[in-house]
């Protein structure tokens, strides 16, 4: 990952993590999981989604579509 990507990122989960704060600093009443009685409960909980997306992508679905390099060679073709 480049400087720049990286450094979108990190800003990126920064605001995220404001936008969080303030509305749990807010007061508003939240009406759902656990989560929302939390500090920062959405944040940990989008974050732990998306690690379990990309874990299941790497672990079960590359294994699942990967090819050999020969795959497109013609071999096995009638």
């Amino acid at each position: 990952m480049s400087r720049r990507a990286a450094a979108a990122l990190g800003l990126v989960v920064v605001v995220l993590a404001g936008l969080d704060g303030l509305a749990f600093l807010s007061g508003a009443e939240h009406h759902g999981g656990f989560w929302n009685s939390v500090p920062l409960g959405d944040l940990a909980l989008g974050a732990l989604g998306a690690g379990l997306l990309a874990w299941f992508a790497r672990r079960v679905l590359k294994p699942l579509l990967s090819r050999p390099e020969s795959y497109y060679d013609g071999a096995g073709s009638p």
